[in-house]
C-alpha cells in the first residue's frame, strides 16, 4: 500500500465507500455503477471549463493507489480518438448485467492481466500484447458483445 492518501475522497452519492469513478459530464465522484445510476437520474451538469492545464479528462477513470491511472491509451491516441470510445451510462448499465464479463473477470489470472494494464505506463501496448492470448481476448470479445450498440 502506498503511504499516498489523496485518492480517498469518500463517493459523493452515498457517502460510504471510497470515489473510484468520475462522471464524465460534471467530473462528480461516485463509487459504483449503482451510485452512478442514481447521480443519472439527476440534472448533470458540466462544469465551467478550467483554464488551468491541470484540468481532467473526462470519461471514467479507476483511481488506486500504486496505479498508473491516467487516460492517456499512448502516443498514438489523442484524447478526441479517445472520447469516441468512452463508455456511456447505457454501455456501463449492459456491463452491469454481462454475465460473460462477470464470468471471466472471476478467473484471478484474467483479472492479474487486467491490473497489469491499468499499471502499465502505456495500456494500449499492454492491451496489444495481451490480445494475443485467448484468455484475455475472450474477455475483450466478451465486453465488446456486451456494449455492442446494435443490442
Amino acid at each position: 500500500m502506498s503511504a499516498n492518501s489523496s485518492s480517498t475522497e469518500l463517493c459523493a452519492v452515498c457517502s460510504s465507500a471510497a470515489a473510484k469513478y468520475k462522471c464524465s459530464n460534471c467530473y462528480i465522484r461516485y463509487c459504483s455503477v449503482k451510485c452512478f445510476k442514481d447521480h443519472k437520474t439527476e440534472i448533470c451538469t458540466a462544469p465551467k471549463k478550467a483554464t488551468s492545464s491541470a484540468a481532467d479528462s473526462s470519461g471514467l477513470t479507476v483511481e488506486t493507489k500504486g496505479v498508473h491511472t491516467t487516460n492517456d491509451l499512448g502516443p498514438d491516441i489523442d484524447e478526441e480518438e479517445e472520447a469516441k470510445h468512452r463508455l456511456t451510462a447505457q454501455d456501463l448499465a449492459k456491463l452491469d448485467s454481462a454475465q460473460d464479463v462477470k464470468r471471466l473477470l472471476m478467473d484471478p489470472g484474467i483479472r492479474a492481466m487486467v491490473n497489469d494494464v491499468c499499471k502499465n505506463q502505456n495500456p494500449a501496448e499492454a492491451i496489444r500484447a495481451l490480445r494475443q492470448r485467448s484468455d484475455f481476448e475472450e474477455l475483450v470479445q466478451a465486453l465488446i458483445n456486451a456494449t455492442d450498440s446494435s443490442t
